[in-house]
């Protein structure tokens, strides 16, 4: 669970598969298979909650895999919707026609859809972007994010 000062490093936990839901504020009670990350610095020390120390997206992502033990997996990668933080469903080429752009439509291999928000995603140059970033924030073999 992310604070609602960490939206930033929330979608990028989407991003590697990862449910991060965002909080508007802290919860009084953390479940035992729940992790809150906060900048608050009172919540620091406590239980199940790890205290976001640096500014930076990088330096955030990287303090929550070593803190948690996390193993990102390349085949999580953009498996929930990077809004509503649901996992995303595959849909064929005739449900995203008129969704997608056309030339979307064209190239892309295949097509996923948030079942919450209904947005619908494709693999392109954003996310092969994204994939490299991560690739380089987190160490992963190249051939990993592929």
């Amino acid at each position: 669970m992310c604070e609602r000062m960490l939206g930033r490093l929330a979608r990028w936990l989407r991003l590697l598969g990862y449910d991060a839901p965002l909080l508007p504020e802290p919860p009084r009670t953390i479940a035992e298979d729940e992790v809150l990350l906060t900048r608050r610095l009172r919540l620091q020390g406590r239980p199940r909650v790890v205290f976001i120390a640096r500014d930076h997206l990088e330096d955030q992502l990287r303090q929550v895999v070593s803190e948690l033990g996390l193993a990102p997996d390349p085949k999580l990668f953009f498996s929930r919707c990077l809004d509503c933080n649901l996992p995303v469903e595959p849909i064929d080429r005739a449900q995203a026609a008129g969704l997608a752009p056309d030339y979307v439509l064209d190239t892309a291999q295949s097509f996923n859809r948030c079942p919450g928000c209904g947005r619908i995603f494709w693999p392109g140059s954003h996310g092969q972007r994204a994939a490299q970033r991560l690739t380089a924030i987190l160490g992963l073999e190249p051939s990993d994010a592929d």
